[in-house]
């Protein structure tokens, strides 16, 4: 008896540690969604809604295939459907992904370069509960060696010897502390040529990586400060330049002061405060006056 026991438990081992190596080779793409506090079953609806809206004018094929499947699911056991709720434990953020092995030409960066140029182009409302609407080439198990398997593709498909792109990495990471963003960081660097140099103002690609517990979502982002970080709830405002972020060690700096001298005609009313170990700062620019510095 006891025998049989050992038996059973080692069976069930193996057994359990088969189960994870497979599930750890699954490989998905798909549109990372942040949403509103309590609002993930409305946001799933809507990016449901606009995702099949966008299928049928770009892809009709898919569309009319979308449709054959669902008229033939009510008449069968097995479900087969185009889109998926991917479930990520965090509060306000979903995942749709795309069954690509039904669809394959269907493409997350298309579909949300032209969703987004109809927001900021056509000023177009396009969402209500939805916020950001990230496209997401790889999702896989979070590991280090996985990664830079993934990223090894996008980096070849996007930078080209051609001409230097800036780029900058995007790394938020949550319920998880076995990967940090130094290590990303040096993986990339390893991989992108020294040519194309690191531009946090005014990248042309961002490397956007985002790690939920056990599980990666990785993409190259065009045109990321020009869409608002990809969000779709914008209603079309165009991107104004004190929208970008700007960098931390700038000599110049952006306090505005207003200047009141004796002559009301010599006033000068806005004096941009420059690098005072710089030689725009002499003699002539400031004045023997009585002046009060608001």
């Amino acid at each position: 008896m006891q025998q049989q026991k050992h038996k059973k438990k080692k069976f069930q081992k193996h057994q359990r540690s088969g189960q994870q190596q497979a599930q750890s080779d699954f490989l998905y793409s798909g549109f990372l969604i942040t949403c509103d506090k309590n609002r993930e079953r409305e946001a799933v609806k809507e990016g449901y809604q606009i995702i099949e809206q966008y299928v049928e004018q770009i892809y009709p094929q898919e569309s009319q295939k979308h449709e054959k499947l669902l008229e033939q699911n009510t008449n069968t056991k097995g479900i087969v459907k185009m889109l998926y709720n991917f479930e990520t434990k965090v509060k306000c953020v979903i995942f749709i992904r795309i069954n690509s092995q039904e669809f394959p030409s269907i493409d997350v960066d298309e579909l949300s370069r032209i969703i987004l140029s109809d927001v900021y182009e056509k000023s177009q409302q396009v969402a209500r509960y939805i916020y950001r609407m990230i496209p997401i080439q790889y999702v896989f198990r979070a590991t280090l060696d996985e990664f830079k398997k993934h990223a090894e593709f996008l980096v070849n498909k996007h930078f080209q010897l051609d001409r230097p792109h800036p780029w900058f990495l995007i790394f938020k990471t949550r319920y998880t502390d076995k990967i940090n963003k130094q290590q990303v960081l040096s993986i990339l660097q390893g991989l992108i040529e020294p040519l194309h140099y690191q531009d946090w103002q005014e990248p042309e690609f961002v490397f956007f990586v985002e790690v939920n517990g056990a599980i990666m979502y990785i993409n190259i982002l065009p045109k990321y400060h020009e869409f608002r970080e990809y969000s779709i709830r914008k209603g079309g405002q165009p991107v104004l330049d004190t929208d970008i972020p700007e960098r931390k060690n700038n000599f110049v700096d952006k306090v505005v002061k207003k200047v009141r001298c004796q002559n009301e005609q010599e006033a000068k009313n806005v004096i941009s405060i420059q690098d005072p170990n710089s030689d725009f700062q002499k003699k002539d620019f400031f004045e023997e006056q009585d002046v009060d510095l608001l």
